[in-house]
């Protein structure tokens, strides 16, 4: 193979080099390179380039003059302003057993520095290869032509939780369909929950006709959870939930509420019906703080839907191997939203722990995954179910639950939270206190990584962490089935409607000219 370059010289850092190379099209930042030394492959990613030469700014003075005219005319050849330097970090040549080993010694003046071939970048970058057992197939090297699949390693993303941070329409909902896709897939088979703020994620019921899904025996699943499905029994909430539903509550009024929330406690399960006349019993000894509370009772718990005496959602139903469960939270309020996540998050964790102890209980038998859209709704330290998931994030692993955190505004999701994600996938971000929060929380992604980020487009994203060997540049692959978060076209729906308006208005003048025609 022809090398793309030659060394110049070591970089500030110890850890990065500078090699000379003419190629204008290739070489970009992101890029893998290598050189050779004691006949080992030391692989480099290019994080920065330079041209070499530039044009004097007299022959950039007339635009309708090419700079290339002026050469020819005085004899000078374009060659000259065709060379770059390059900047290249080194990672290393690779081991399974420890990784990327540096070898600590940057490559000599004049070595040669090649192109890392396709075969390289799959065995060394990647942890698996497409549509193995436990892969996900992300997308595609970003700075090839060729479709270099990029995969990361199912079991380290679901266990060792992950997190996709982007700005606004970037595509962030779009990839969490095709990792949906992908867990869903005859070689993952997985057990997965999405909580969907926004209803974007019923198109995904079209894997159930998708031949590429299907394999012997096995066929995917995706159930859809609306309003009407979603409930919780009001003896799952622990007593900080409850107390979080009854507002302005006094000092006497918690008193009397910890005592009956416990006796009540202690039978299991209880109605609101029930919790009323403990409250009524108490009348007579302490009536205004009774009958503040029975009121608070009666006007929030009776009427909040997600609230019921007796039906909830069986876990066992909502949670399987082969199975995306998708509970719209469209219609719920910003309360009831985050009540569902601690209440519902908090049961499959215990569920879970009794699984691997053995203990009597609720039980969930195998791991499972879940996805949290608008994570900085739920994971910053001001709302409801922010205890339960630094819990889940920091714990969870060991006990087979895996999240997802998928978020817009990164910097307002608490630091130890986005810290416990060990894979991350981050796409177009704008916004400096989002990027540097990103930087602070995100050990694996580079300062140069960082850089990329207002750059990259839609669908473009850096993935990092431990389900792959190194951060790699990404074009996220096509989806199998149609995306529900696409943005609507106001002007094709304003002459549609427009184009109706018009036809009923020709009709009703019809009908109009007709009857008066008839008398």
């Amino acid at each position: 193979m022809k090398p793309v370059g030659l060394v110049k010289g070591p970089a500030e850092s110890p850890h990065e080099f500078r090699f000379i190379t003419p190629d204008n099209t290739r070489l970009k930042v992101g890029e893998f390179v290598y050189y050779n030394f004691n006949g080992r492959k030391v692989l480099c990613r290019v994080s920065k380039r330079l041209p070499l030469r530039q044009y004097p700014d007299i022959y950039l003075s007339n635009p309708s003059v090419e700079p290339e005219r002026i050469l020819r005319v005085i004899g000078v050849s374009t060659r000259e302003f065709d060379l770059y330097e390059m900047r290249a970090t080194i990672l290393g040549y690779y081991d399974r057993q420890l990784g990327f080993i540096n070898p600590r010694i940057p490559p000599k003046p004049g070595m040669p520095v090649y192109l890392a071939e396709r075969e390289i970048i799959e065995s060394v970058l990647l942890k698996k290869r497409a549509g193995e057992v436990g892969s996900i197939h992300l997308g595609y090297l970003l700075n090839r032509e060729e479709d270099i699949p990029v995969v990361i390693d199912t079991s380290l993303t679901v266990s060792e939780h992950l997190a996709i941070l982007a700005g606004t329409g970037s595509g962030k909902s779009y990839l969490a369909g095709v990792i949906v896709e992908e867990l869903l897939k005859p070689y993952n088979r997985a057990s997965v929950l999405v909580f969907d703020p926004h209803g974007e994620y019923h198109t995904l019921r079209e894997v159930e006709g998708i031949e590429e899904f299907r394999d012997g025996d096995y066929s995917p699943r995706v159930r859809i959870y609306g309003r009407e499905d979603i409930k919780l029994r009001l003896s799952e909430l622990d007593y900080d939930e409850l107390v979080n539903l009854l507002p302005n509550l006094t000092d006497k009024m918690e008193a009397m509420l910890s005592r009956i929330y416990r006796e009540l406690s202690e039978q299991g399960h209880f109605t609101v019906d029930d919790l009323i006349a403990r409250l009524e019993e108490l009348r007579e000894r302490e009536e205004t703080t009774a009958n503040g509370l029975i009121w608070r009772v009666r006007r929030y718990l009776r009427d909040m839907d997600l609230i019921d005496d007796y039906r909830h959602m069986d876990l066992k139903n909502l949670l399987r191997p082969g199975q995306a469960s998708i509970l719209q939270l469209t219609e719920m309020s910003d309360m009831e939203q985050e009540l569902l996540v601690s209440a519902l998050m908090k049961r499959i964790l215990k569920a879970r722990i009794n699984a691997e102890k053995g203990n009597d209980g609720e039980k969930l038998e195998y791991p499972v995954f879940v996805i949290i859209e608008e994570a900085h709704r739920f994971a910053s330290r001001d709302s409801r179910s922010f205890d339960v998931l630094r819990t889940i994030l920091s714990e969870g692993r060991k006990f087979g639950v895996g999240v997802c955190l998928i978020s817009q505004r990164p910097s307002k999701i608490d630091s130890d939270i986005l810290s416990q994600c060990m894979t991350q996938v981050v796409m177009r971000m704008v916004n400096p206190a989002d990027q540097d929060n990103v930087r602070k929380s995100v050990e694996s992604i580079g300062r140069e990584m960082i850089e990329e980020l207002p750059g990259l487009t839609k669908g473009q994203a850096v993935v990092s962490g431990v389900a792959i060997n190194t951060p790699v540049l990404i074009r996220v692959r096509k989806r199998l089935t149609s995306h529900g978060g696409a943005s609507k076209n106001a002007p094709e729906e304003w002459i549609r409607w427009s184009e109706k308006g018009e036809e009923r208005a020709r009709v009703v003048e019809r009908k109009a000219r007709l009857f008066w025609d008839d008398e």
